[in-house]
């Protein structure tokens, strides 16, 4: 990644805006409000989000379970407010940076899968929609993002 500076506005992106980007959103902004750390904030939205749906229920019990509340949240649609407002921008699969970029070309030096920073496995591969699936795989997918969000923070020089 090439950046001429360290990025203070990220955005978390994913489909829905009810399960990945959440779970990144409000884990990064857990983390860095524990580090009092200012400056950084964090946004999610979803490429075909419905505006003030909530988390799942298996999200929100699942990110409860590792301290992370995802209650408040209501869903955004992506929009070029959000986009322009970005300094970096984090998908969860390489479909969704081509619609991104699709709709908002001027991402495209910002936009990248958020396991770019994955500390374990592979950086390229996407994190897998638990939509419609079970406990387990919210449990892994939340699992799969936090394994990112640290490697976010570790390269923001935020631990």
């Amino acid at each position: 990644m090439r950046m001429n500076h360290k990025p203070s506005n990220i955005l978390f992106v994913c489909i829905g805006n009810i399960c990945r980007s959440p779970f990144a959103q409000c884990l990064f902004t857990k983390l860095v409000d524990q580090k009092e750390h200012k400056g950084v904030y964090a946004e999610s939205a979803g490429l075909f989000a419905l505006p003030g749906n909530s988390a799942t229920f298996l999200a929100q019990k699942v990110a409860a379970g590792y301290g992370v509340d995802l209650t408040r949240h209501k869903a955004k649609l992506v929009s070029e407010k959000l986009v322009s407002g970005s300094d970096l921008i984090l998908v969860m699969e390489k479909s969704h940076n081509d619609s991104l970029l699709t709709d908002f070309p001027e991402a495209t030096d910002k936009a990248f899968l958020i396991r770019h920073f994955a500390r374990f496995g592979s950086r390229n591969r996407g994190i897998a929609d638990p939509y419609g699936l079970n406990f387990d795989a919210y449990r892994f997918c939340y699992l799969d993002i936090e394994d990112a969000v640290l490697g976010l923070l570790e390269f923001l020089s935020i631990r």
